[in-house]
């Protein structure tokens, strides 16, 4: 499965790996959702989103490794699978306030 990442996604993770957000957590988070691996995605609370956003899913990835702190709770990736293509995009990273954009 190809990962694809939009522009909007790169700044933000930089952006994010300035504040010292633990971005290697990333990685072990997209190998559950490719793989489907169930235990992971439901402690990185994988799932789909409503209205604008229908079509589209979001986690925490925070919550993959555990020992991050509280306030890191609220970050989030939205993505997109494309199953057709077998790809996953990603869309947008930050806090629950990306959604109202």
């Amino acid at each position: 499965m190809k990962i694809k990442r939009t522009s909007l996604f790169e700044r933000q993770l930089k952006r994010l790996a300035r504040k010292h957000f633990p971005i290697s957590v990333l990685k072990p988070c997209l190998r559950a959702i490719v793989e489907k691996d169930s235990p992971k995605l439901t402690r990185i609370k994988d799932h789909a989103l409503k209205g604008k956003w229908k079509g589209y899913r979001e986690f925490h990835p925070a919550r993959y490794g555990g020992g991050h702190s509280q306030n890191l709770d609220n970050w989030i990736v939205i993505y997109r699978l494309n199953p057709d293509e077998l790809i996953l995009l990603l869309v947008a990273t930050g806090s629950h306030e990306i959604l109202d954009q």
